[in-house]
């Protein structure tokens, strides 16, 4: 996700990305600090002046902008009411209940923004990572893993917004970093 967030902000001007995690604390742990966190991963382009990270926010030379937020309680989604997302990444989608999911959902919209061909029909878009279990583990398992076939793209229904989705199954082999280390 961080990876995929920075080369997206740096190559298309403008871009809003919103990174979710449930609490602060696992956001700050999980994206911002540490050897793989947005502050290592950027260090040189700050430097550089190319970015700027302040806050909960991280800001491109091109006025694309990585927003590091967190929604713990069903209350905190209304933070985002006026959010225009062209990119919704969410972290661990099981710690979320449904309702929060839903409305962070109806805020991905892109508007006045001109993609390069190679980006048509890819934008906006969502994506969530998780693992089994927590709070929200059943609505997530029967929207994305009983949805479809793993692998398969499949348009949802109109009242769920009629976009594509696909569920991409991961295991401990995938990442052969989590072993070496």
């Amino acid at each position: 996700m961080r990876i995929a967030s920075v080369l997206w902000a740096a190559y298309l001007p403008g871009l809003q990305i919103y990174l979710f995690r449930r609490q602060r604390p696992d956001l700050i742990k999980n994206h911002v600090e540490g050897p793989n966190g947005y502050r290592e991963m950027l260090a040189q382009w700050e430097n550089d002046g190319l970015v700027k990270i302040v806050e909960d926010e991280i800001r491109f030379w091109n006025g694309s902008k990585i927003y590091l937020c967190h929604c713990k309680d069903e209350k905190d989604r209304f933070n985002y009411q006026g959010a225009e997302i062209h990119v919704l990444l969410i972290d661990e989608l099981t710690h979320f209940t449904e309702t929060i999911y839903r409305y962070l959902r109806g805020r991905v919209r892109m508007v006045g923004i001109n993609l390069p061909e190679k980006y048509a029909g890819m934008f906006p878009r969502i994506i969530a990572g998780t693992n089994p279990g927590g709070r929200g583990h059943v609505w997530v398992k029967q929207s994305f893993v009983d949805f479809a076939a793993p692998m398969a793209i499949t348009k949802t229904p109109d009242i769920e917004g009629g976009m594509l989705r696909q569920y991409i199954p991961a295991l401990l082999e995938d990442n052969p970093s989590m072993a070496e280390n």
